[in-house]
């Protein structure tokens, strides 16, 4: 089995957010491995159609970036975590195997954070114009910092990723929360992102003055569009190990994470769609300083890519409001 060693143990999501030994019946096992390989499957396979969509279609945003990158990291990580078993038996390779894990996941959560932080620069205009400066800021949260974090946890302890029971960081060195403390760390701030950009939409909404059903409407979007690609269902594995929903919630939630980003991110965008049937079509792709050609007029749903398109709203709206009132 995937992340056993010995086949002493059987490999599901929930060893990933546990700082010690989990104990779980042999039902409640069985259950969990088979719902983690199957939304594996079907992750990887959302993660491979966003992929190839987000090369495909003539889309050069950072949000885009961001989210293609997160993808991929994503892709990886499920791929080794599926196909890590042929490592195990061996100890040397079971402790590579275990730090390729741990680089693989941290570089979606990574990503994730990345993501934030791209919301934050749209919706204050931070380095406009330099697309460079942007993607290097990016790309150094996304792929750099979880190869210092995973070196670090190496040279600190040789011993933090365990090749006895479980090819995984070793819960008798604490060593596990070098991938639970930086995953919270991400997700506390990406929550703290969420609530900006809700903050912000139902202000400019209350200046607006629309009426309480569409401004539920955009609050829903953007919680819609931001919880697949936040880490924020991740919180769930730290519920106690005892709690069985929670366990089971998050393995349902993130082993098909992958599948979550392509339906909210991909196939109910309309702007996707758009594009998909431009270049399918053969008309050509569209003005090069016309990145995600947003609607001002603002969204309503996750089919309307509400979360960009409400942050240029906001940004936009905020600038306004800020002006009429100087």
């Amino acid at each position: 089995m995937p992340w056993a060693n010995n086949n002493s143990d059987l490999a599901n999501y929930m060893f990933l957010m546990t700082t010690d030994n989990l104990s779980l019946s042999a039902r409640d096992e069985y259950i969990l491995t088979k719902i983690s390989l199957a939304g594996c499957g079907l992750s990887i396979v959302g993660s491979l159609l966003s992929v190839f969509l987000i090369c495909y279609v003539p889309i050069r945003s950072d949000g885009l970036f961001s989210i293609g990158n997160l993808c991929f990291a994503l892709l990886s990580a499920q791929l080794a975590f599926a196909g890590a078993e042929n490592a195990f038996p061996v100890q040397v390779m079971c402790k590579i195997s275990a730090a390729i894990l741990h680089y693989l996941f941290l570089t979606f959560h990574c990503w994730a954070l990345a993501y934030s932080i791209h919301l934050v620069m749209k919706l204050f205009h931070v380095l406009p114009g330099l697309r460079w400066k942007r993607r290097c800021i990016l790309v150094a949260v996304g792929w750099v910092a979880p190869v210092i974090i995973v070196a670090v946890t190496a040279v600190i302890d040789a011993d933090s990723y365990e090749a006895g029971r479980l090819c995984w960081l070793s819960e008798k060195t604490n060593a596990r929360w070098a991938f639970v403390g930086p995953v919270t760390f991400i997700m506390i701030v990406n929550f703290a992102v969420m609530i900006l950009m809700l903050g912000m939409r139902y202000l400019l909404d209350t200046k607006r003055e629309y009426m309480p059903l569409k401004k539920l409407k955009h609050m829903a979007a953007i919680v819609c569009t931001l919880w697949p690609v936040s880490s924020l269902p991740w919180a769930f594995g730290l519920a106690r190990s005892n709690d069985r929903l929670p366990m089971y919630i998050f393995v349902v939630l993130n082993s098909g994470q992958g599948l979550f980003i392509f339906l909210f991110h991909m196939l109910l965008s309309a702007q996707i769609r758009s594009l998909l049937r431009t270049r399918m079509n053969g008309e050509g792709e569209p003005p090069a300083g016309n990145e995600m050609h947003m609607s001002k007029s603002g969204s309503t749903g996750p089919s309307n890519d509400a979360t960009e398109s409400s942050i240029v709203n906001v940004g936009c709206g905020m600038k306004n409001i800020a002006s009429r009132r100087g």
